[in-house]
């Protein structure tokens, strides 16, 4: 990866992951500290892993954020955490696709894939996830993954900026106006 739209793929990965952990583990991490709400919740956080393993894919996607993030008494895993996003991801469910198209941008938890990364990027795009037509914007912009695209660029940048993304709307007024990323 190259220039702004690097950057702007790198910073939108802390910024802008989806976490689908249930709200109640989240603001008890918050209120309690990480080993208190953790320690509160381990039936939760065993049933979790059930249902992942049963095929679960909303359940794949929270157990790949426990790992990405070392929550729910799961140490912090890049490799479980893309293999669950993996798993949620080809069930088709957009915020694990997004977050599968980060780890393949950045090679955390599996080798670099600008390719595949767009690929899985364009798929969350599709169902209508705002961050994702952004990242699919940038990344077709700058030619990350595929041969520079602007027209496909300008596509996903103005489904963005419809949606309210404001990063979107101010990239694609820069692109309108003939610069590039």
């Amino acid at each position: 990866m190259r220039g702004k739209a690097s950057t702007e793929l790198s910073t939108a990965r802390a910024t802008a992951r989806r976490c689908a952990l249930p709200a109640c583990w989240l603001i008890g991490a918050a209120l309690l500290g990480a080993a208190i709400a953790d320690a509160a919740l381990p039936e939760a956080a065993t049933e979790l892993a059930v249902r992942a393993q049963q095929g679960d894919a909303w359940a794949q996607l929270n157990l790949g954020a426990a790992f990405d993030q070392g929550l729910a008494g799961r140490p912090v895993d890049p490799v479980q955490a893309v293999y669950w996003y993996r798993q949620a991801a080809e069930a088709g469910i957009a915020e694990a696709q997004f977050n599968l198209a980060h780890c393949l941008a950045t090679g955390t938890g599996t080798p670099r894939d600008d390719a595949a990364a767009l690929r899985w990027m364009l798929r969350a795009a599709t169902q209508g996830l705002e961050d994702a037509q952004f990242l699919a914007g940038v990344m077709l912009a700058d030619g990350i993954g595929t041969a520079a695209d602007r027209t496909a660029a300008l596509l996903w940048l103005q489904r963005a900026a419809d949606r309210g993304h404001a990063d979107a709307a101010v990239l694609l007024e820069h692109l309108r106006q003939g610069g590039m990323p």
